[in-house]
């Protein structure tokens, strides 16, 4: 039992644990599930997105958002929570671009954003984020994918997920060895895409979020809507082939 520890984040228990920040990780795991992946050519986000209501006008409510030319975020838990973390790596891009005159990198932007996470753990008047973050960026020495949590820890992936759908999502990425991670963009995402698919198992409908860079562009660029719901709607019936022929094997 928490005992009074969890009233503040910045109160350790007995056992040296913060409640506040382990009930805000609760928060992210319960959330749609996100993946990043570094491939041969380039670096992926994908985001899995529920409607709530059939009333909610599609795609309404992004889940992966531009910073730079070359950096793009996708926000995984407390949408709220997480849309205010992207307006701040917006204003951290602006004040590094205006002060120094260059873009700012994907490893000094997370650095930055970790360290406003974190500072939301150590005062009594704030509370931890209910969100992480992944920042796809392509710097000089090539792509990079970057996982801040909610704790303000920030570490480097080839590949990582959050929400839900993380474990199912983890298994097949390291499959065969991470078979993935040597497919160029095209046909990663298509695979990545159809992996977070098949991690749902609810009855709601599902929207998805994809961006990507490559090494040819170096530009974060979003799928386009139209390119994005063909292909849902085709890895969609393919996964409801699979798994009937599952079913009857």
């Amino acid at each position: 039992m928490a005992s009074g520890y969890d009233l503040q984040c910045i109160t350790l228990s007995q056992d040296g644990r913060i409640y506040q920040i382990e009930y805000a990780a609760k928060a992210v795991e319960n959330g749609c599930t996100v993946t990043g992946l570094i491939c041969k050519d380039g670096v992926i986000l994908a985001s899995e997105k529920i409607r709530q209501s059939k009333t909610i006008v599609t795609n309404s409510n992004p889940t992966i958002y531009n910073i730079t030319k070359t950096i793009g975020i996708a926000i995984c838990g407390y949408l709220p929570d997480g849309r205010s973390i992207v307006a701040k790596a917006q204003q951290e891009a602006r004040s590094y671009k205006e002060y120094y005159g260059l873009e700012i990198s994907g490893k000094i932007l997370s650095d930055r954003l970790a360290l406003h996470v974190q500072t939301n753990t150590i005062y009594w008047f704030n509370r931890p984020f209910g969100a992480v973050v992944m920042i796809a960026s392509y710097d000089k020495d090539g792509p990079h994918l970057y996982m801040i949590e909610n704790d303000g820890n920030c570490l480097e992936y080839y590949s990582c997920s959050h929400g839900k759908g993380r474990q199912y999502v983890k298994n097949d990425v390291e499959r065969n060895d991470f078979a993935i991670r040597k497919k160029n963009v095209e046909e990663a995402r298509s695979e990545l895409l159809k992996i977070l698919i098949k991690s749902y198992e609810g009855e709601k409908e599902t929207e998805y979020d994809l961006s990507y860079i490559t090494n040819n562009t170096k530009k974060h660029e979003q799928l386009k809507k139209s390119d994005l719901s063909e292909l849902v709607k085709l890895l969609k019936s393919q996964v409801e082939e699979e798994r009937k022929m599952e079913v009857d094997n």
